[in-house]
């Protein structure tokens, strides 16, 4: 059950490009697959089409953007992980199956613990379980 909401991604159909909200503002994410080297990548643009970053691989447990400096990017991170521990990288067997693009908006420092997001494949919508 995951803690955090996450950006679906169909890594059967790449390159993929969708709208994505995140901190009140609508963006385009396309996701890409480089199979050389076994990784992914996206792109950022405004909601526009103007870019914003292009080509960011997802590392395992790296926040996306970290070292770029740009008032449009999103402030709530996105982080390439396996909240169960069992994959500790981002490719072709990992990513969607057990390593998924999180919005990491889980404050560690919060003593409560935090309402688990129902993704059942069943459900399209995570629902809150309580």
């Amino acid at each position: 059950m995951a803690l955090r909401s996450y950006v679906p991604v169909d890594v059967a159909n790449l390159p993929e490009s969708f709208e994505y909200e995140l901190d009140n503002t609508t963006y385009q994410l396309t996701f890409d697959y480089n199979d050389e080297g076994n990784y992914f990548t996206v792109d950022i643009a405004t909601y526009e089409g103007d870019m914003i970053v292009r080509g960011e691989k997802l590392v395992a447990d790296r926040p996306l953007w970290v070292n770029v400096y740009d008032d449009r990017l999103p402030t709530t991170p996105l982080v390439p992980m396996d909240e169960s521990g069992v994959s500790t990288y981002c490719g072709i067997d990992e990513f969607m199956k057990t390593m998924f693009l999180y919005e990491d908006d889980i404050d560690p420092d919060d003593e409560d613990n935090p309402t688990p997001i129902d993704v059942d494949d069943d459900d399209e919508e995570g629902d809150l379980i309580g």
